[in-house]
């Protein structure tokens, strides 16, 4: 059964975790706040590189964000670092990966030529690609499958997002390591998980109000100081996340659904519902043609390593990116359970 609107919400805490972060221009305040020492001012000769690293157009007028250095002049293990690939990543699409690494190399050179951090930034770097190429491929890969219980009358399959959400986890931590792992994506995965986690809780039928209430508030007690006082700006957010997960149990028309959610989370709440919604029908009338398309492989009474490799090809074929391929898979194995 396919996900319902509280699903989506659960799959959005991880889908965006596919993607490079926002465009330059959303980036300025992420900027100032990567340096960690002040950066000397570029010799001729990295002037010189980063005028021939010529940035393609979707960059053309902004500036690369700094690459932030601890107090000893070596790499910051930090958020900034991911930023700064991040920010060539959003033009992918208009070079080819070697001039993209050509890119990305030069821009190093242009800031810290001849240093120890030019060195581990080209190190993080590769790292980095060898993560997003395997994160590409891990949705035509076998993916655990979903719990018959997670899924239940609403549709919700909550243990297979959380198996997809581990197995990005452990991708990274095995290719990044530890400690650039929880840099570049550990409060990410913990929102993430506590976003699954909250859904959960808010479905649970066998739990009372009170008890719901008493459970969040010992997630939320759980969390990292620093993150939890973030999260405790963010109250419309989390009655969001709630309101949500009521209204999808509703079963209700987009019309009806538009107006209740109006009533209960104000208009412009309630168009990114709605378009949840919109989004989530798309995918049910992709998914669809996907699964004849798969019902004719399976007629072919294929090995299950020859049907394997075909419906990992059928999924690169229908669907553009990782995180939809993964999805694809897990409902797949859900399926045939």
């Amino acid at each position: 059964m396919l996900l319902g609107l509280v699903g989506i919400a659960a799959a959005a805490a991880i889908r965006y975790l596919d993607a490079p972060s926002p465009s330059p221009a959303s980036q300025a305040s992420a900027q100032r706040a990567m340096r960690a020492v002040a950066p000397p001012p570029l010799s001729q000769a990295a002037q010189a590189g980063s005028a021939s690293a010529t940035l393609p157009a979707s960059l053309a007028g902004s500036t690369p964000p700094r690459l932030p250095l601890d107090a000893r002049g070596h790499l910051l293990k930090a958020r900034g670092v991911r930023d700064f690939f991040d920010y060539f990543l959003t033009a992918q699409n208009e070079l080819p990966p070697s001039a993209l690494d050509a890119l990305v190399r030069a821009q190093i050179a242009a800031q810290w030529d001849g240093t120890v951090a030019q060195s581990e930034a080209l190190d993080i770097w590769q790292r980095y690609r060898s993560y997003r190429q395997a994160l590409v491929r891990l949705g035509a890969l076998s993916a655990p499958a979903a719990s018959s219980d997670a899924a239940g009358a609403s549709g919700v399959q909550l243990d297979a997002m959380q198996a997809a959400l581990d197995e990005r986890a452990s991708l990274a931590s095995s290719t990044l390591g530890a400690d650039w792992n929880e840099a570049f994506f550990g409060p990410d995965w913990r929102r993430a998980r506590t976003m699954i986690e909250r859904l959960r809780i808010a479905r649970d039928p066998s739990l009372t109000a009170e008890q719901k209430a008493a459970r969040l508030q010992a997630l939320e007690a759980a969390m990292p100081a620093q993150e939890r006082g973030a999260r405790e700006g963010e109250p419309r957010a989390h009655a969001t996340v709630d309101a949500i997960a009521q209204l999808e149990r509703q079963g209700m028309t987009t019309d009806e659904l538009r107006a209740k959610a109006t009533q209960t989370l104000g208009v412009q709440a309630a168009e990114r519902v709605v378009q949840l919604r919109r989004d989530e029908d798309a995918w049910r009338a992709q998914y669809a043609d996907y699964a004849a398309q798969r019902a004719s492989i399976d007629a072919m009474n294929l090995g299950p390593g020859e049907r394997e490799a075909q419906l990992a090809r059928l999924r690169e074929r229908m669907f553009s990116s990782s995180a939809q391929r993964l999805r694809a898979a897990l409902l797949d194995r859900g399926d045939a359970h």
